[in-house]
């Protein structure tokens, strides 16, 4: 059986809820942005640019090695495949 996941909002927050591990995961505003373009389909520079039109990216920041730092964390946790 496929893992079940429960996404509820919290203000700008994401609570994701697994069934099957009884565990709660909370994204911040950037994780639940990165969570929310790659459930849609985004590839990983459309991912980008949208943090870089959401959020005030510093440009001596590596931002995609950021984002594959974090999809690599959501993959771990099976939150994403």
């Amino acid at each position: 059986m496929p893992q079940q996941i429960i996404a509820k909002e919290l203000e700008s927050e994401l609570m994701l809820y697994e069934t099957e591990k009884d565990s709660v995961h909370l994204l911040n505003p950037t994780a639940r942005l990165v969570y929310d373009l790659y459930k849609k389909g985004r590839d990983l520079t459309e991912i980008e640019q949208e943090m870089q039109k959401n959020f005030q990216v510093d440009d001596s920041r590596n931002l995609r090695s950021d984002l594959l730092r974090c999809l690599e964390e959501l993959r771990s946790k099976k939150l994403i495949q």
